[in-house]
This record gives C-alpha cells, structure tokens and sequence, in this order.
C-alpha cells in the first residue's frame, strides 16, 4: 500500500476504536496496535490512536447476564504495549503521562486478572523503552 491510502486505512480503524459496539471496537483495537507494530500508524495520528486506547481501555457495557467489556480492554492494553516497542521515546513523550495513567488505572483497579496483567505488562514494556518513569 502507498502511504496516503495506508493511513486512509488507518483513519477508519480509528473511527471504529473509538465507536461502535465492543466487536468492532475489539477489532480496530487489534487492528491499531498490529499497524503500530508494522510502522504504518503515523506519529501524526498518535493522539487520535491514543484517544481510542483511552476509551477502550475502561470500555464496560452491562447486559443482561453481566457485562462485557473485557476483551476490548484486553485489546487496549496491546495497543499500549505495541506503542511503545514501536516509536522512539522522543515521539511518545507528549503522550507518555495521559498513556501512563490510563494504563495504571487499568492494571489496579480492572476487575479481570487476565486485564490487570496485560496492562502491567504494557506499563512495564513503555517503562522500559521509553524510560519515561526512571
């Protein structure tokens, strides 16, 4: 793909990550952080890609047997870890603080074992790359 229809590509995703019903918002999640991790998610559209992990990563949605909810966190909290393996500290650090409470927030307080550790693994990777919390 060129550039210009790849961040098209990129631009609908986000849409899908930050709406929609928690399917789609599973799968644009997913979608964001693999494009990340490929280097097709232009720094220019990291506010918008973090505005969606913001969303998703307190995405809860109650039915009637329960909610659900922890699949599109779980989600989120891959984009987090595939933001920071693929953009230099220099490029995340106007981000890091908002990433950082979004993802701590998530690792304390989430009420699915399986999401805390996916966000303390995410909070561990931006750590360790970017170096933010040192």
């Amino acid at each position: 793909l060129g550039r210009a229809v790849a961040d098209e590509v990129v631009g609908v995703v986000l849409e899908d990550a930050a709406g929609g019903d928690d399917a789609a918002r599973h799968g644009a999640c997913l979608a964001v952080a693999e494009l990340a991790r490929l280097g097709v998610l232009l720094p220019e559209r990291l506010p918008r890609a973090l505005e969606a992990l913001g969303t998703s990563a307190t995405y809860d949605r109650r039915t009637a047997s329960g909610s659900v909810g922890a699949h599109v966190r779980d989600a989120a909290c891959y984009v987090a870890w595939a933001l920071a393996r693929a953009y230099d500290p220099g490029v995340m650090a106007p981000f890091v603080a908002d990433l950082a409470s979004s993802i701590v927030v998530v690792a304390l307080f989430d009420r699915e074992v399986h999401v805390r550790r996916a966000a303390s693994a995410a909070l561990q990777e931006n750590i360790g790359r970017q170096g933010h919390g040192r």
